[in-house]
């Protein structure tokens, strides 16, 4: 029953957002205005889908651009392509290295990826063709950097959640351990070193959290709890204790009525770590790949005031959003610490030769989201 209440909320979602104008008017049948410049946003991408979209692109003559040549749109410091857009991925996903650059270069265009450093690996052997099971390797990033279809730029260090409350939510499941559901899981304090999803023990609670570029403050909890339902998960066969039936209730069985005992950062923490996750990934990210990393997507979309001071410190010059309220799409002179982006199925309603209808488009994005958590 949660998955089909959060399929019938995000169903419901973009005509809601096309109500509330949060989306450009050409989404909806209307026209590109000149010098408007749409930003798309990809994470996996599969081979027919996306070949389709730059195949639209390429025949209605829209070029891409590089994130210096929109920051010079966005400043004035250029004039706009009669017909342009925006290319970018999160992540870094490995399917950006298989899928997405040889049909970059097929159609001669542009992207940027915004990287994880934290999470990147390193890998010797070739990934399979259109292998999306693991992030970018380092080894991977540099390849594709010297090709320069693709740049590298900064989604922070480690695209963190952080733990806000005392309130358990959850535990820490092997599902979570995989893949890019790592992502999901905050950060987990131990011995004085944060851990990420694939380095927590099976069985950890989870408690309620906030990405770490929020405004929100991070409590940090003692590790009496977790011990225990720790050491159950392990006593029990590990990752085979999760195939027995009732093992939900039995961790909540430890934790129930058990208060959550701990801190909470403070004001001036919280500045140390968010100014890590913005600092170090550009540093991490501009001694491997050739290009100056000053361009930042916060993860999630979530940012508070001290985040942005912040990255102005670091010395990015962009940060790139989802849907901002009030500006379906980011022109000449806005803002560019709120720079609005919209999502890959909507590439195929911009102006031009075989334009689709949005209920079509939207026909196949709620019939992927439904059959895939079906």
């Amino acid at each position: 029953m949660k998955g089909l209440g959060r399929n019938i909320r995000e169903a419901w979602e973009v005509p809601r957002d096309i109500l509330r104008h949060r989306y450009p008017p050409f989404v909806t049948g209307g026209e590109l205005p000149r010098g408007d410049i749409p930003v798309f946003v990809f994470h996996g991408l599969e081979p027919e889908s996306f070949g389709r979209k730059l195949a639209y692109l390429a025949d209605n003559g829209y070029e891409t651009l590089s994130a210096a040549e929109y920051l010079a749109v966005l400043t004035g410091t250029r004039p706009a392509p009669e017909r342009a857009v925006v290319l970018t991925f999160d992540d870094g996903r490995g399917s950006v290295g298989t899928v997405g650059q040889p049909l970059l270069e097929r159609f001669g265009m542009k992207g940027i990826v915004f990287v994880v450093p934290g999470r990147v690996p390193h890998r010797s052997d070739p990934r399979a063709s259109g292998a999306d099971d693991t992030f970018l390797s380092w080894e991977e990033i540099k390849a594709l950097a010297r090709k320069g279809r693709l740049e590298f730029q900064s989604h922070t260090q480690r695209h963190a959640r952080i733990h806000t409350a005392a309130q358990v939510v959850g535990f820490l499941t092997p599902e979570m351990q995989k893949g890019y559901a790592t992502m999901d899981v905050p950060l987990i304090g131990e011995s004085g070193a944060d851990l990420l999803a694939p380095d927590v023990p099976l069985g950890t609670p989870l408690l309620r959290s906030e990405p770490r570029t929020s405004e929100a403050l991070r409590f940090h909890e003692e590790p009496e709890i977790r011990h225990d339902c720790v050491r159950l998960v392990a006593d029990e066969g590990g990752e085979a204790f999760f195939g027995r039936p009732g093992w939900e209730r039995r961790l909540w069985h430890l934790v129930r009525g058990r208060p959550v005992e701990g801190r909470t950062e403070t004001a001036t923490e919280r500045e140390d770590a968010i100014r890590f996750e913005l600092t170090e990934s550009r540093r991490d990210l501009e001694e491997r790949t050739p290009r100056e990393v000053v361009h930042l997507c916060y993860p999630w979309h979530v940012t508070g005031p001290t985040a942005r001071r912040l990255a102005r410190e670091a010395g990015y010059r962009t940060a790139f959003w989802g849907k901002v309220p009030g500006v379906p799409i980011t022109r000449v002179g806005g803002d560019l610490e709120r720079i609005a982006r919209i999502g890959e199925d909507y590439v195929e309603l911009l102006p031009g030769r075989g334009r689709r209808r949005l209920a079509s488009v939207l026909a196949r994005k709620w019939s992927r989201r439904f059959r895939d958590r079906t």
